[in-house]
């Protein structure tokens, strides 16, 4: 305070004030009081999904939290993602960025569960798994069209399929007969995923065993059917 042209003889007293502002410490705790961890919006987000092979897929993942969360794509199997050819050249990915999976042409091969995941930096991270199923019409391979065996010992015929959903599968002998499991004929089927290894063993083989044999699978989609032709050789 200053004060100018001062009487000394009309003297007075004054009274002087300081205001001195207490700074509250700094607490790191508080930054995170407006974070919030990420949520995944189930309501808008895809769920699990059925689609046909060569159709075109969308699939969405909808994030709540603060900060706006980040979301990503991968497959659970840790498998490339397919995301379409273009000016004939294939584009995959291990992991996609973005709301939105994209898949122009569906094939089998992107059959798989896959996982979008939500992140903000505010812990925990949280995921969602959706399962795409393709189907598609039946499709076999004959390992050996033509096998040759010996009267009186065993053979095994064999049909490996592709199919989904998966077909229901029969052998069926030239004349029409349908082949079940017994003490002749022992049918065995190992299936992983969408593929089939049909088998059938035919035991004590007798002339009236030779001769050609089918293979059969059918689902929604459509039937194919694969053929065998079993001939005797000299023992």
């Amino acid at each position: 305070m200053i004060q100018r042209n001062m009487n000394m003889n009309r003297s007075k007293n004054y009274e002087c004030t300081f205001h001195i502002e207490q700074q509250i410490p700094h607490d790191p705790t508080n930054m995170n009081m407006n974070r919030i961890p990420p949520t995944i919006i189930d309501t808008s987000t895809s769920s699990d999904t059925v689609i046909e092979e060569r159709s075109k897929i969308s699939l969405r993942c909808e994030a709540s939290g603060y900060p706006e969360p980040n979301v990503s794509w991968r497959r659970e199997d840790n498998k490339e993602i397919n995301l379409g050819t273009f000016g004939g050249r294939k584009y995959t990915a291990l992991k996609v960025e973005g709301e939105y999976l994209n898949i122009s042409q569906v094939s089998r091969e992107d059959m798989a569960a896959y996982l979008c995941i939500a992140s903000n930096g505010v812990l925990p991270a949280v995921s969602k798994r959706i399962i795409l199923q393709v189907n598609f019409r039946p499709k076999i391979r004959v390992p050996n069209q033509l096998v040759g065996a010996a009267s009186g010992s065993d053979v095994t015929l064999e049909c490996r399929l592709e199919a989904s959903p998966s077909p229901l599968t029969s052998w069926i002998r030239s004349d029409g007969f349908m082949l079940l499991n017994n003490k002749k004929y022992e049918i065995t089927e190992s299936q992983h995923g969408y593929k089939v290894d049909m088998k059938i063993k035919i035991r004590n083989l007798v002339e009236g065993d030779f001769g050609s044999y089918k293979c059969l699978a059918k689902n929604t989609l459509g039937e194919k059917e694969g053929f065998i032709r079993l001939y005797g050789e000299l023992s």
